[in-house]
Formats: structure tokens, sequence, C-alpha cells
């Protein structure tokens, strides 16, 4: 598949509204055998029900399923919900017991990951340019659509996660209105047709059917490159609490299928505490780091990610980061850090794109009736966001010079070094006066 940028992307937050029509509901009923207390440190011995939780008896199996096959899950840890008052409250992996620094948190074999070729070893020889998402996605769908017996803990799990809550599967209105809010994506984030399109372009894939499109979605959202991985996949982001960093970095050589998937703890982690790792600034993630942010983020996982947050307009070469002042968000105060020196121009253009999403607001928050509720729900959060961030921009006082517009089309890069390669990142270039791509 060749395509303008790589479009397969780091983890997953682990969204937890639980969206199943009868036919799926009936089908993950009838794969579950029993009840258990979602328990890791206490995983194989738990016998407490709990009732009306799917999601809980899934992961406890899958856990089991790991063990008993040769993973290492960390036993000082658990998966609870963030809120435990808060049934609708989503998961994270929390310590029970204290974590040291480089301590183990996870290891997991190659056999029990899903990768696009059942031979591992035909291919990791084969070119990198060859290692694409199609063989994976395949292989989703295969271990998705098998029978009860043969389905693994792990393809359980995946076949019960939520549907089309990501922006590239939303409905036509769903995404009409989003490309409305976007002024057709001259804002960020942009291609959200893609994700499902190069599919079927380049995959021969069945947008029909159902099944298969989630199988999409779940490899764009939860596959780290070609490769899915159990447990590890459920780690929430936060850049400004990352605790987490991978052992091994398969894209610089080293034999994870020999080594396992393993992640460590980057500093200590106090019993409590939740597991963090972060989606677009990890050890290996270079090649996202000077574009990927959190419209990305949104486009790509379904969700807003907190402060930290990185924002980029290349319409008016703006870039820049939000944070809560000093890290604290007790503070209550935002602070805006220009990644590159803004321009009257670029901030005029902004200023015009903050009053065009004042109108919309306005005209389109209470006639979506065709739009389903939980597209409307992210949409809003979204632009709440975008909203904010071109607010906290304008009201920077910020220096403003001109030399932005006299750089070339790599001004968003880092010290002027791109780490990314020129098929890996995604930043549309526009004409200077905002009105007309490239």
């Amino acid at each position: 598949m060749q395509r303008p940028c790589k479009r397969t992307f780091l983890h997953w937050v682990g969204s937890e509204r639980i969206m199943m029509n009868n036919k799926q509901l009936f089908r993950i009923m009838h794969l579950l055998g029993s009840l258990h207390l979602l328990t890791i440190a206490a995983a194989a011995a738990a016998s407490e029900t709990v009732a009306n939780d799917t999601q809980d008896v899934l992961i406890t199996d899958m856990i089991n399923w790991l063990r008993a096959n040769g993973s290492f899950i960390n036993d000082k840890l658990q998966i609870r919900r963030i809120d435990p008052d808060d049934p609708t409250s989503p998961r994270g992996i929390f310590a029970l017991e204290s974590l040291e620094e480089g301590e183990t948190v996870c290891n997991i074999p190659w056999e029990l990951m899903i990768t696009p070729s059942e031979n591992r070893d035909s291919y990791l020889q084969l070119p990198e340019s060859e290692r694409l998402d199609c063989g994976t996605i395949n292989t989703v769908i295969e271990e998705i659509s098998k029978g009860e017996s043969d389905m693994t803990p792990y393809g359980k799990y995946l076949l019960s996660q939520p549907r089309a809550y990501t922006v590239g599967f939303w409905s036509e209105e769903g995404q009409k209105l989003f490309w409305e809010m976007t002024a057709d994506e001259k804002l960020p984030p942009i291609w959200i047709e893609d994700l499902l399109e190069e599919w079927e372009e380049y995959c021969d894939g069945d947008g029909e059917n159902d099944d298969h499109v989630h199988a999409v979605m779940l490899v764009k959202t939860r596959a780290d490159y070609q490769y899915l991985v159990p447990f590890y996949d459920m780690m929430n982001h936060n850049n400004g609490k990352m605790n987490v960093v991978h052992k091994y970095n398969p894209y610089k050589g080293d034999p994870i299928d020999k080594t396992g998937y393993e992640m460590v703890t980057s500093k200590p982690i106090l019993a409590g505490e939740e597991l963090f790792l972060s989606y677009n600034q990890c050890v290996i993630c270079d090649q996202y780091y000077d574009w990927f942010g959190t419209p990305e983020m949104f486009l790509h996982f379904g969700f807003v990610e907190s402060y930290p947050q990185r924002w980029l307009f290349d319409f008016a070469r703006v870039k820049f980061d939000l944070d809560w002042k000093d890290g604290d968000e007790g503070t209550g105060e935002v602070v805006v850090s220009f990644l590159v020196p803004p321009s009257k121009k670029g901030m005029d253009l902004l200023k015009k794109e903050l009053d065009r999403l004042d109108k919309f607001g306005q005209k389109r928050e209470q006639s979506n009736e065709e739009v389903p509720e939980n597209e409307l729900k992210s949409l809003w959060e979204y632009y709440d966001a975008l909203y904010n961030a071109l607010r906290y921009a304008l009201e920077s006082n910020a220096t403003l010079v001109d030399d932005v517009w006299s750089m070339g089309d790599g001004w968003w890069v880092k010290d002027g070094t791109l780490k990314a390669s020129s098929d890996e990142h995604c930043v549309r270039q526009w004409k200077e006066t905002g009105n007309d791509e490239l």
C-alpha cells in the first residue's frame, strides 16, 4: 500500500462507552463462559461475579489466557474504573503496590500478538515498506470471525469494543457536520476519510461488511504499526504523566519476536497511581514528534487529550503547545508556548477562524437531530478544545514577527530537522492566503 503518510498509529485510549447492537451483544454473551471479578493480582482465583459488565469478564479471561501462555503481567497492577464510583467511567491500569523505576510492567510474546503473517520469520524478512496494515486487518477479520471454541480471549475482547467511535468511521451526517466545523479541513485534523478509503482501495476491503470495517478501526486505533498487542493496548495516554516506556524498539531492529513486547516503568509509581503511555511522544515515536498533536489524537483515537496539548495550523503557520502553568492543573491557568515565532498575518488568520467557529456554534448547537448522539458529543468536545486553543493563542500577547513566512514548507519542523521521513508526516500545505490548498 503506497500512502502519503503512515496511518497506523500507536495504542488506543480505551473508551468504555459500550455501543453494541443486539446482534453483537448476543454474540458476545454466547462467547462468555462465566463471570469473574477483574483483578490482575488474583485473576486466576477470582470467583465473585460482576453482573452486567461483559468487559470485566472479557478482560479477566484475556489476562488469564495471556499468563497461561507465557506472558508476564506484573501482579502489582489492577485494571479498574478511573472513578471506582462511576460505572460509566473509562478503565485504566493502576498500581496496587509501589513500582520501582525500570520495573517490568508486561512482556507479551510474539505468538500472542496479532501480526500480518502467521509465519513470523518470513514477515520479519520483508522490507519495511511491505510491512503494511492490510495483512494485520485481514488477520483481525479472521480472528473475530471465528466460532466460540476457536476465538482467542483477545479476539473476543476486540470483538466487544465500541464501533465507529472515531470520526473517520462516523455516519455521513456526522462527518458532514465535522467538515463544516473545520471548513473542509482547513482546520485540523485532515484526511478523515482516508482511514477507511485507503483500506478499500489498497487492501480490496469490503466497506459494506460491518465486522470488516470494525477490524479496520481496531487496527487504526489500537495497532502499534502492524502489531496488535494485548494488555499493552489498554494503557491510557497522558503526555504530562507518562510513566511507562518501551524497553525494545522494533523499528530500530530490536527482535521483538524473540524478546517479546516489553514495557517498563520510567519513574517510580506509587500505589494507587495510574500507568500512562504517550501515544505521540514515546521513545519509539520519533516520526510523530513534530506534527502529531491534539487534532491527530482525536482523529485516530477518538478522544481529546488533556493538557499538555499540541496544535499546528499550517494555513496560518502557527504551532504551539498548551499546558497548565508549571504543569499544575491547580493553578487554573493555561500557558501558551509557541514552537515557531507567530506572525501578525498568522494570528489574523486564526482570528477569522475563531469568529467563524463562533457562528458555527450558534448555528449548529441545537439543530443536528440527524447526527447520532455519540458523534455529536464527541464533535462538541473537540469543538471546545479547538475553540479554546485558538482563543488562548490569540490572547497570549506574543511578540509577532514575519520570519515564518520566509521559511519553506517544513516551517513546522523542530530545529529544522525533519524527524519523520517524507512519507510519514501529514501536514497539509496551504497557500499563504489561507484560502486554498497547494
